[in-house]
């Protein structure tokens, strides 16, 4: 790859929980034995607060789940407009969290 297409992006080595088996704030649950993650992979792509109609700020790479959570490292976008302020603000520590975005309910209970 040529050092131009870098500067359009950057890889931060810093693993973020991105699920787990516990309830949300919205309170759902997404539970990592029912994650389809090979789909995921297929475009992990991420919002800026989940918020779709800014476009893509992250790509995550290098998986890896361990019990029920899952994890992954972020790549920046640092073609959209928030990506370098993300990029700094996850290097300087200042975000240091990530969430599942929309969660498609498939089965519900109380337990």
């Amino acid at each position: 790859m040529s050092g131009k297409a870098n500067e359009k992006f950057k890889k931060i080595d810093k693993e973020f929980c991105i699920t787990d088996n516990s309830v949300n704030v919205y309170g759902y649950r997404c539970l990592t034995e029912g994650l389809l993650l090979d789909e995921v992979k297929k475009n992990p792509i991420g919002f800026l607060m989940h918020n779709r109609e800014k476009g893509v700020v992250v790509r995550w790479e290098d998986f890896k789940t361990i019990e029920d959570k899952v994890f992954a490292k972020p790549v920046v976008n640092l073609s959209h407009p928030d990506g370098q302020s993300v990029a700094d603000q996850i290097e300087g520590g200042f975000l240091n969290a990530a969430s599942v975005g929309k969660i498609v309910v498939l089965e519900a209970s109380s337990s």
